[in-house]
C-alpha cells in the first residue's frame, strides 16, 4: 500500500476521522507535538532493556511486529495530524530537510559513519 497511497490521502482520512468526532478543538499544534512523544515513547518501551540481538528478533516475530506496527501508525496518524493543524506540506518539509541534510552531512565525508559531524560551512 506504500506505493500506491499518497500522504495528501492519508492526510484526508486523518483529517476525517478527527472531524467526524469533533476532535479539531482538541488537535492543536502542541497537543499534537506532546502526542507525537508519548507514541514514540511507546515505540521504544517494545525495546526497553533489550540487547542488540533481541531487539532485531522482535521485529522478526509477528505479534510483537505488529504491535509496534500499531504504535508507529500512531505516531504517524499524529504527525499527519499535526501537519494538517499547522498547515505544513510534508513532501515540501521533507524535500527541504534533505536538501539542507545533503550539505551538513556530504557523502564523502560521513559515508559509513555514525554520529559524523555536520559540514561547519553547512
Amino acid at each position: 500500500m506504500d506505493d500506491t497511497t499518497t500522504i495528501g490521502e492519508l492526510r484526508a482520512a486523518v483529517a476525517q476521522f478527527v472531524s467526524a468526532r469533533d476532535w479539531e478543538q482538541f488537535h492543536t499544534p502542541k497537543n499534537l507535538a506532546i502526542s507525537i512523544a508519548i507514541e514514540a515513547a511507546e515505540i521504544m518501551e517494545h525495546f526497553q532493556w533489550s540487547s542488540l540481538e533481541q531487539a532485531a528478533a522482535l521485529v522478526t516475530d509477528d505479534d510483537a511486529r505488529a504491535e509496534v506496527a500499531d504504535e508507529l501508525a500512531d505516531v504517524l496518524i499524529y504527525c499527519l495530524s499535526f501537519a494538517n493543524a499547522a498547515q505544513i506540506d510534508i513532501a515540501a518539509a521533507i524535500r527541504a530537510k534533505l536538501a539542507r541534510n545533503e550539505g551538513r552531512f556530504p557523502v564523502d565525508k560521513v559515508n559509513g559513519r555514525l554520529g559524523a559531524r555536520p559540514s561547519p560551512d553547512a
